[in-house]
């Protein structure tokens, strides 16, 4: 059961074949610059929505700074391990709730795939031709909102390897709070069937953008987060045309 500490956090985990993940995390070498971004998004009003959540460093990690979080894992493998990493941490537990379902744009169910095994981190909607693959009942945004108290600053964090460019279009009923943010990891080689070519990514890239269109916009590097104004600009105008490959901030 280590000890994990990311920033001024710190929790329990699992030990077992994810350890040294979790020692990565805990020694600042895995996506630094992601929860610096989190972190500046956070109050102890915040709801954060977790698209992905796979194991929990990110639920574990916002719920120890905010009032809840709902965490969505649609791969039961990784869902299993994130429950098992929230039972490690009793003062946590409470503020979270995992939901095995992927957020999608309509009711229903949808086949995913993993391209190794299941809990691979890399379970998505664009592998459902993989060896492994299984169904999953979906969630939309729309009841997602449903599920969400009608005052207070929500945070939503979105990694779905691909998965993004259908979800974000129809993030309307979430987006129209008034105190809202989103961080967003774009998978654009996942989405374009691994042969990627501009005349596909850059489009994919636009109608996400579309969506933050008045929203502050902030690339998270690696170990860092810088503001983005050229971005942010062409934005404005409905000109962001370029391949996302990283991960984006938009803020209020």
């Amino acid at each position: 059961m280590p000890d994990i500490r990311i920033r001024n956090a710190s929790f329990a985990v699992v030990d077992g074949p994810q350890t040294p993940f979790w020692r990565r995390v805990s020694s600042g070498h895995w996506e630094p610059g992601t929860f610096a971004a989190i972190e500046s998004q956070l109050t102890p009003e915040t709801t954060v929505l977790d698209f992905g959540a796979w194991i929990g460093p990110v639920t574990l990690f916002a719920a120890s700074q905010a009032k809840q979080v709902i965490s969505f894992e649609p791969d039961p493998v990784a869902a299993n391990e994130l429950r098992a990493n929230i039972a490690l941490n009793p003062s946590l537990a409470p503020k979270i709730t995992v939901m095995e379902r992927a957020v999608w744009p309509e009711n229903g169910t949808v086949q995913l795939g993993a391209k190794t095994a299941q809990g691979d981190s890399m379970s998505s909607v664009h592998h459902k031709g993989s060896a492994v693959s299984w169904s999953v009942e979906t969630i939309t945004p729309a009841d997602i909102a449903a599920l969400l108290p009608k005052e207070g600053p929500v945070f939503i964090k979105i990694d779905t390897e691909g998965a993004e460019y259908a979800i974000v279009p129809v993030l309307a009923p979430l987006l129209e709070r008034k105190d809202v943010a989103a961080l967003v990891s774009f998978h654009p080689r996942f989405a374009a069937g691994n042969h990627p070519r501009f005349h596909k990514t850059f489009p994919m890239t636009k109608r996400v953008f579309d969506v933050f269109s008045g929203f502050k916009v902030h690339r998270v590097h690696h170990a860092s987060l810088s503001r983005a104004p050229v971005i942010e600009t062409l934005n404005r105008f409905g000109l962001a045309w370029f391949e996302a490959k990283t991960s984006y901030l938009f803020t209020r």
